[in-house]
């Protein structure tokens, strides 16, 4: 993104924060940045693709804050810890312009948001299941899903305390205090041979057979579009790749070799994580 949008992002979301969404005219964002109002639709075609902006803004930031976690040489416990940690504090940081959107409702319904908040969804899905089973390893594939499902529903309600009662944590000791609740969990379903109500036919239910392979394409487009065309062996990699996920009956060790390719491009790590997780390589 070219350092003018994010000037512009940023300056926005200070506004959304301040006056809300539908009080904030275009004209007073380029009032803000010093700008044209025909400078600003060079950059964002309208305010609500600017506010689709701004929660991709906020996505990558935090993703970039996770990638840089998992690259650092810790134990999968305490690389799980941070990350719940710099989540949450990204969270906190923007709580008004938050709390803008909770008040107002000002997220518009259309089909680019609608898409962006679903992929949200299955990255959040999996960003718990790889990184509880990167912890608790096979021994909890079985309701690695519930476990899931269970810890996000804690992260929620601890945000819900932050958000909408401004109750102030030690966030550092709420996310390991979290991970004590998972190891109680894995103990219980371990101990009394529980089984799990989420599992892969629910999800299956839930995450598209095509998803993974639609992201993946999505990702190559975007190169391409940006004229950042792929190195070949990346270009040939993914091919196989999608052509592997396509098939009725996808072979693991495929996926995993074509993975191992890809897992050290910055750009895929996500989607490279989130493959992973679903087919268990």
């Amino acid at each position: 993104m070219e350092d003018k949008s994010i000037f512009i992002i940023e300056h926005a979301i200070k506004l959304f924060a301040n006056k809300g969404f539908s009080a904030t005219s275009v004209q007073e964002i380029a009032n803000e940045c010093g700008i044209s109002k025909g400078a600003f639709y060079l950059h964002f075609k309208s305010k609500d693709a600017l506010l689709l902006e701004v929660f991709y803004y906020y996505s990558r930031k935090i993703q970039l804050n996770i990638d840089e976690i998992e690259a650092e040489d810790l134990q999968p416990r305490e690389k799980f810890i941070q990350k719940l940690s710099v989540t949450f504090e990204e969270i906190i940081a923007h709580r008004e312009f938050i709390i803008m959107q909770i008040r107002e409702q000002a997220i518009p319904f259309n089909h680019d948001i609608e898409e962006f908040l679903r992929h949200m969804r299955f990255n959040s899905y999996h960003f718990y299941k790889k990184n509880l089973i990167d912890i608790y390893g096979d021994r909890i594939k079985e309701f690695a899903w519930e476990l899931t499902l269970i810890l996000q529903g804690i992260f929620k309600t601890y945000i819900d305390l932050i958000i909408i009662e401004n109750v102030k944590f030690d966030i550092r000791l709420l996310c390991e205090e979290m991970l004590k609740r998972a190891d109680y969990l894995v103990n219980g379903f371990k101990h009394n041979n529980d089984h799990p109500v989420i599992n892969d036919e629910i999800m299956s239910q839930i995450i598209p057979d095509n998803y993974y392979s639609r992201q993946l394409e999505l990702m190559r487009d975007s190169l391409e579009e940006k004229q950042e065309s792929a190195p070949k062996d990346i270009q040939d990699t993914i091919a196989v790749l999608l052509e592997e996920l396509n098939r009725a009956e996808p072979r693991s060790a495929v996926i995993k070799g074509m993975l191992t390719n890809l897992e050290d491009k910055g750009e895929f790590q996500q989607i490279v994580g989130q493959i992973r997780s679903y087919f268990h390589v």
